[in-house]
């Protein structure tokens, strides 16, 4: 498993509820389900125009929400439904099964309209839907007992948190390595970070593209005339990869025997990524490439094997050179989780995943994994310092202060692939969030389901937030983000003095 509570929300407007009959809310919530199965646009807006009230409901908002909502078909779909968990006038929550086994909650709100129709959809791991809403924080005297405060009220064993505010930077940890000692977090601990590694990524490459190495149009099918594919990969350019824009098929979740078909038998790391790349290229598009955004981790390991490829030189490599050495991030570690030096090893942090029974140490240690996905999120760890400094570049970046490339080439790493209305935000391992604070941040997470990552940056507020906690969420906001928003609500009551 490579991604871990991914949670979506969509809402429309709100009106008071009028009583709707238990089975007819039932009844939506399959049917959602049944059109979340078929992975089809047209069945969702479907769906979308009999069930669910919106705002707006122009023929654009409704295809671009159904396709939002077609998003979470890549944790697992086709679901079943295993339970009804709750069932009242207001909300009606299941938990649901995937096809590769993971559960979640989901949950259809309701508000009053003719006929009665969902207002919100809301999707997440167990406990996600039915635990009590997350917690605002805002009286604590420093970040440390901030942090204590949320790690109590969440239950994540160690959580830690950087703060970079008109250049001085606080860093602080608090909880223990594992639940089941005494031994506290260091702030010289290495985490993983899951996804944020596709920002490092996306990076890497334009500094590539800054010496000559590759450009941002360059193709697939340029860089491997001779790989048996879709014809209609060969067109696609390294950009659409990054910006999550290729039609490239996801692979969210990685199975034992999809594993062995995607990563074959091959031990040299090239070679496996090699591997993993004709598969993915014989395999059909999930849209014609530049038609929409589509997250996909087998987008980014393919970029990252098209720039070792023309740089002749393996992805590992490259980041230590071009990135890691540069910005001083001297803890990067590409490895195997559980193995000696990783996090999950002997003196080091272990990673909790949520099961039914509540957090449970794991490990997912498969190096098929770490091998195919590292580009794209498996396997790197590094200390929470040394992941600001890499957050430290693209805050002066974006100040104008740009460091190793040129400003062009940096702004398209910040430049979203769409800029219509309803389309994603995404540009290359950045998007920008809205909801969460007042303002909006540009960032990412990460997570393989037994650590969660989060990096915010509000370059005109020259303010950057980190926090990692060693354990997968199955809710928004993830106990990082919970912390990471109340920094910035206290930054911001305080400018506003």
């Amino acid at each position: 498993m490579i991604v871990l509570g991914l949670a979506l929300m969509l809402a429309g407007g709100f009106h008071p509820f009028h009583r709707m009959d238990d089975s007819a809310r039932v009844k939506t919530l399959k049917e959602f389900v049944l059109a979340l199965n078929t992975k089809e646009t047209g069945k969702m807006e479907t769906f979308l125009h009999e069930q669910f009230h919106a705002r707006d409901e122009s023929q654009t908002a409704t295809t671009a929400r159904a396709n939002r909502f077609l998003e979470l078909a890549s944790l697992g779909a086709p679901f079943s439904i295993d339970a009804i968990l709750v069932d009242e006038p207001k909300q009606c929550i299941a938990r649901i099964k995937s096809s590769d086994g993971p559960e979640f909650e989901l949950k259809v709100v309701f508000g009053q309209g003719l006929p009665y129709r969902a207002t919100s959809i809301y999707m997440g791991g167990l406990g996600s839907q039915t635990e009590a809403p997350p917690k605002r924080y805002t009286d604590w005297k420093d970040l440390r007992d901030l942090l204590k405060q949320v790690q109590q009220d969440t239950k994540v064993p160690a959580l830690s948190l950087v703060l970079l505010h008109d250049g001085h930077q606080q860093a602080v940890v608090v909880g223990n390595r594992e639940m089941s000692s005494a031994d506290p977090a260091k702030l010289t601990d290495t985490w993983l970070l899951g996804s944020i590694t596709k920002s490092m990524t996306a990076t890497m490459i334009a500094l590539l593209v800054d010496r000559g190495v590759i450009r941002w149009d360059t193709t697939v099918g340029q860089v491997f005339p001779n790989y048996e594919m879709n014809s209609t990969y060969r067109s696609v350019t390294i950009l659409q990869l990054l910006q999550h824009r290729a039609g490239i098929p996801q692979d969210l979740y990685v199975n034992p025997s999809f594993l062995k078909k995607a990563a074959g038998t091959e031990t040299d790391l090239v070679k496996v990524r090699e591997h993993y790349a004709q598969f993915t290229l014989a395999r059909d598009p999930i849209f014609s490439p530049g038609e929409k955004m589509r997250y996909s981790n087998a987008g980014y390991s393919l970029a990252a094997h098209m720039a070792e490829t023309l740089a002749k030189k393996p992805y590992e490599q490259l980041m230590s050179e071009l990135l890691f050495r540069p910005l001083r991030m001297r803890s990067a570690r590409f490895g195997i989780p559980g193995q000696p030096g990783n996090p999950g090893s002997a003196g080091h942090i272990m990673g909790y995943s949520y099961s039914r029974s509540g957090l449970q140490p794991n490990i997912l240690s498969d190096p098929r994994i770490a091998g195919i996905q590292a580009a794209a999120g498996a396997g790197l760890s590094m200390t929470i310092e040394d992941l600001m400094n890499f957050v430290r570049f693209h805050l002066e970046g974006r100040r104008g202060h740009v460091k190793l490339m040129s400003k062009a080439n940096f702004d398209v790493l910040h430049r979203p692939g769409s800029l219509g209305v309803g389309e994603s935000t995404y540009a290359c391992g950045w998007l920008t969030t809205t909801g969460y604070t007042r303002e909006p941040f540009e960032g990412h997470n990460g997570s393989d389901g037994t650590f969660r990552a989060d990096m915010a940056i509000w370059p005109e507020r020259n303010l950057a937030i980190v926090a990692i906690a060693n354990a997968g969420t199955t809710r928004e906001p993830a106990p990082t983000l919970q912390a990471i928003g109340a920094v910035y609500e206290r930054i911001d009551s305080q400018g506003k003095k």
